[in-house]
């Protein structure tokens, strides 16, 4: 999945000589966290989110009345962390993680196209695991050699069972790995039991919410 399947296109911006007070009242009217901060030209120069403008509003010195001194590019944080709508999602996750950041504007020919929140992200990431499906969560430890992961798969295409969703994941133990998968149409029972029949496989862990 890439970034361009999950992002919000055109996303509402900002400028960097706006005032603060009409950003704060376009996020909320918007129901919005945060705006791209774009020039004339288009470009991303910055973003900004309704606590930034809060904190800068609450620190500034007052230039007047109606505070109409005040710009945008005062609160906004640049320079801004970009991905493509090329970039797998995960990559756009990595990036957020590393930068702590919640947002990533998407850029294309250097024009701003889109914006994926972490919110985009943990949506995706609950559809990809099985958060959504009608399916039976199983984890098992298999060894780590070529072709231990087919003879799972095969022992549930056996019973039948359509497969929604397959994890791996390296455990601390040297020589194995886990596997989640989330299977729909199955029996718990006979899932189980097909399971444990795999030679060298070990059952970890069986879930099911329905």
């Amino acid at each position: 999945m890439l970034v361009r399947d999950c992002m919000t296109h055109n996303p509402i911006t900002v400028h960097p000589h706006s005032d603060p007070l009409a950003a704060i009242a376009l996020l909320k009217s918007a129901r919005v966290r945060r705006l791209p901060v774009v020039d004339a030209q288009g470009t991303v120069v910055g973003i900004v989110t309704l606590g930034d403008l809060e904190r800068f509003l609450s620190k500034a010195p007052p230039p007047g009345i109606l505070k109409r001194q005040h710009h945008v590019e005062q609160a906004m944080i640049t320079p801004v962390v970009t991905v493509s709508p090329e970039h797998p999602v995960e990559e756009a996750a990595r990036l957020m993680v590393e930068h702590k950041i919640g947002s990533l504007p998407v850029i294309e020919n250097n024009r701003l196209v889109g914006i994926i929140t972490e919110t985009d992200i943990f949506k995706q990431f609950v559809g990809i695991l099985g958060g959504n499906a009608q399916a039976i969560r199983l984890t098992v430890q298999v060894p780590d050699v070529c072709g231990q992961l087919a003879k799972v798969l095969t022992a549930v295409a056996d019973l039948g069972c359509n497969i929604h969703s397959v994890i791996i994941h390296r455990t601390a133990e040297p020589g194995f790995g886990n596997v989640t998968l989330w299977v729909q149409g199955a029996e718990q029972d006979k899932l189980t039991t097909s399971i444990e029949s795999v030679p060298e496989v070990t059952l970890l862990q069986v879930w099911n919410k329905y």
